[in-house]
């Protein structure tokens, strides 16, 4: 105990140091393990150095467009999907989803996962992807790893959730839930906040992802089934094609990059997506908001625009580079927020793009925004529930007519993750036995 009241006195934590020696029994035992949760000599840092993150210059002078090609439309793209699916096969790849966020922007009290987007079959988020992963494993004959990254917010309900569902189906074994870590929450004036006794703790950002991974155990436990690659993904995108073995395979074969991104053309210059760019000749995403206005509108001779290379946050990295990341430092960004009633606190996050320069040269893989990417974010409007049902029906619907099955045209369909991944193995017997069951027709709203 000493020890840690020596700590906090010396990171300028007097009052925090007071606050624990004035409690006693269950109270002081939580907050003191609040308290060694913490890297204190870090916290103090960060607040001494506090503005910089957000008052330094974003973007380089030296900021040039990273160019990418829609991968299926390359010649080599059923070699790299043959090749995903054989690494697939062996075991060498793992899913990793980050599902720390609530549902509270979409109106729904619990984790994001858990949300129905309101498709006729009333399946969540998770269960969805839990289909689908479940469908891969078949076709390719071997279990996939799922590594699922709650948050001290939604992990009990996470976990209480699959296992009311009985995991969707998907042996427990192969799963693994561990909690995002967090970072105390600091007054404008640097100090700690206390919340009944408790410090206020915040996630840390996404990029805490790999050093969550790591202390987890998690890593190591991909490493030792001999998981290769680790394909990383974000709970909202409805369309998220899982362990793409077409991307797994693309990496795989390009040799030097230790990781790859999948990339979208920007609906145009100012939506609010992050793009992939080069500064100082390393790859990394610039945020939406510290792209300069005439970065932003700039375009080619053909009218396209120069930076198009949308960030829709699906990853793919080799194991090396995540052994790597789990010892590199990425920076630390800060955000002014409200906590605990205070006005402009200091938080710190980290950026899961950050990581992208210190692991080198990356392979952007570009797809189908239609085909893969409806992210849920907001109740209504853009990136809504209703956006996302729309997507799935039309890629649906278009699934069918590409297996040349008669359907009707003025409808729009759900196909379950059951029957199909990616549009593969459609039939018209099949969608005559399934139509009402594992197909579900609906109205356009």
């Amino acid at each position: 105990m000493s020890n840690t009241i020596e700590v906090l006195n010396n990171a300028g934590q007097q009052e925090l140091a007071a606050r624990l020696e004035s409690l006693s029994g269950d109270a002081r035992k939580a907050l003191e393990r609040d308290i060694l949760s913490q890297d204190w000599e870090e916290l103090k840092a960060l607040y001494a150095e506090k503005s910089s993150a957000s008052l330094e210059d974003n973007v380089s002078a030296d900021l040039k467009p990273m160019p990418f090609k829609i991968a299926v439309d390359d010649l080599r793209y059923d070699f790299w999907k043959e090749t995903g699916e054989i690494l697939l096969g062996k075991g060498q790849v793992a899913a990793f989803l980050v599902a720390g966020g609530q549902g509270s922007r979409l109106g729904f009290d619990g984790p994001k996962g858990m949300f129905d987007i309101g498709l006729p079959s009333h399946k969540s988020l998770f269960q969805l992807q839990a289909e689908r992963l479940q469908n891969l494993a078949t076709q390719v004959g071997n279990p996939i790893p799922w590594c699922i990254m709650t948050s001290p917010l939604n992990h009990e309900a996470t976990v209480n959730f699959f296992t009311e569902h009985n995991f969707f189906g998907y042996a427990r074994e192969n799963i693994r839930f561990f909690e995002q870590g967090t970072i105390c929450a600091l007054s404008p004036e640097g100090k700690a906040i206390v919340d009944n006794d408790r410090l206020a703790l915040v996630p840390d950002g996404n990029g805490g992802c790999f050093r969550a991974l790591a202390q987890s155990g998690t890593l190591a436990w991909l490493i030792e089934k001999g998981v290769r690659y680790v394909f990383l993904y974000s709970v909202d995108n409805a369309l998220c094609r899982i362990c793409d073995p077409a991307f797994i395979g693309a990496l795989a074969s390009e040799g030097r990059s230790m990781s790859a991104s999948k990339v979208v053309h920007k609906a145009g210059p100012n939506e609010k997506v992050g793009i992939f760019a080069l500064q100082n000749g390393k790859p990394g995403v610039v945020e939406y908001s510290d792209l300069p206005e005439n970065y932003r509108d700039m375009t080619n001779a053909d009218g396209s625009l120069t930076f198009d290379g949308g960030n829709i946050a699906i990853h793919l990295f080799k194991i090396e580079g995540l052994r790597k990341l789990q010892t590199s430092k990425l920076p630390w960004h800060t955000a002014r927020k409200t906590v605990c009633g205070i006005e402009k606190c200091w938080k710190f996050e980290q950026f899961l793009f950050d990581a992208f320069p210190q692991l080198g040269t990356m392979m952007p893989f570009g797809v189908i925004r239609e085909e893969e990417f409806s992210p849920v974010k907001n109740a209504d409007g853009n990136d809504s529930p209703k956006t996302a049902r729309t997507m799935i029906g039309k890629l649906h619907r278009e699934w069918l007519r590409k297996a040349h099955v008669k359907f009707d045209e003025s409808k729009l369909y759900e196909i379950s993750p059951t029957i199909s991944y990616a549009g593969e193995g459609l039939k018209q017997s099949l969608f005559d036995r399934e139509l009402g069951r594992n197909i579900l027709a609906f109205d356009e709203e």
